[in-house]
């Protein structure tokens, strides 16, 4: 039972946290869609702790600043705009996940 328990704590410890943002709607301008599945959310940056993401995520909303300006990779930069609305949505409707959250792992396509 004990070697159960290390794996089992082992697998908590590799645990980590994204801030991710719901896309942008296609339907409202300057604003996202929130109600898409998590697994199409987009990943903006990763943290080790959650304390450590929530605390990025209420800088963000109380500064109303647009997620994207944390991705350090780059990969974003297409997502960059200059509209203060969509930027205030995303940061609103932005969340902390746990990386091992199971709705991570559904379908894209859903």
């Amino acid at each position: 039972m004990s070697n159960l328990n290390s794996r089992h704590f082992a697998a908590l410890a590799f645990v980590g946290w994204y801030l991710m943002m719901p896309p942008d709607s296609t339907r409202i301008p300057h604003n996202v869609d929130s109600d898409v599945p998590l697994a199409r959310w987009i990943t903006v940056t990763s943290f080790a702790t959650d304390d450590n993401c929530e605390k990025a995520l209420t800088d963000l909303q109380n500064n109303q600043q647009d997620p994207v300006t944390l991705d350090k990779t780059g990969k974003l930069k297409r997502l960059q705009k200059n509209d203060a609305a969509l930027g205030k949505a995303r940061s609103l409707n932005a969340a902390c996940v746990a990386s091992d959250d199971i709705r991570l792992k559904s379908k894209k396509s859903e």
